[in-house]
């Protein structure tokens, strides 16, 4: 991603385009973290896209993107491991608790990444339900390791446990536990409820260079999407 001077900006080389001016600098000795708790029912309880992009500043720590449900620590949690995998579950899920670890390591602490979890229990399909991408690119997670007493992927129109009415939420952090703090940066969140949208909606393909880079989102929101 190129740099405009500084790791708190960055745009799209190549063409003038979408320039994301600012991010949050996490330092995770300062137990740092976003929070909101929705007032009023989802949009859907059963379809969300996060869209986040992130810089390590430490490896060899579990840091946390997301925290669906910071009151019970079962929401759906989205992670980066101290192995540097990402890690992903929703126990509270009901009989649709899964819990599942990628195959591929982030390791480059001077690299932006670029990450959309996109999901959708409604789908026929199990794989289509859960999908997750780095840099614009699907990985699978068929090849994933799953946790123990969990699936691969969420049981089918299972509600997720994230979103709900009084239910907070946290960015960066977790409430329950040990905090598992963000420890780098973190940019142009996006939150989407009611849809499972894919990286083409936040980000595109450079060019001439082939890289990866943002673009602004211009879609709905949804009612406690953010």
């Amino acid at each position: 991603m190129s740099s405009l001077g500084s790791p708190n900006s960055f745009f799209l080389a190549g063409k003038k385009a979408y320039e994301v001016e600012r991010s949050l600098r996490f330092n995770d000795s300062d137990s740092p973290y976003l929070n909101r708790t929705p007032s009023s029912a989802p949009t859907s309880g059963q379809k969300v896209t996060f869209s986040i992009w992130f810089k390590i500043s430490t490896i060899g720590i579990t840091q946390t993107f997301f925290d669906g449900n910071a009151g019970d620590g079962n929401g759906l949690i989205i992670q980066i491991q101290s192995i540097h995998n990402i890690y992903i579950y929703d126990l509270g899920a009901a009989s649709g608790g899964w819990q599942i670890e990628s195959d591929f390591l982030l390791r480059d602490v001077s690299a932006w990444y670029h990450l959309v979890v996109a999901i959708d229990t409604t789908q026929a399909t199990d794989s289509n339900r859960a999908k997750v991408y780095i840099n614009g690119e699907l990985k699978p997670i068929s090849s994933w390791s799953v946790g123990s007493g969990a699936s691969r992927y969420p049981t089918q129109d299972v509600t997720l446990d994230f979103n709900a009415n009084g239910t907070p939420q946290y960015i960066g952090g977790r409430s329950v536990g040990s905090g598992f703090y963000w420890d780098g940066y973190l940019a142009e969140i996006n939150v989407i409820d009611g849809q499972q949208l894919t990286p083409s909606d936040f980000g595109e393909t450079d060019v001439i260079t082939g890289q990866w880079n943002p673009k602004k989102y211009t879609g709905s929101y949804g009612t406690n999407g953010f």
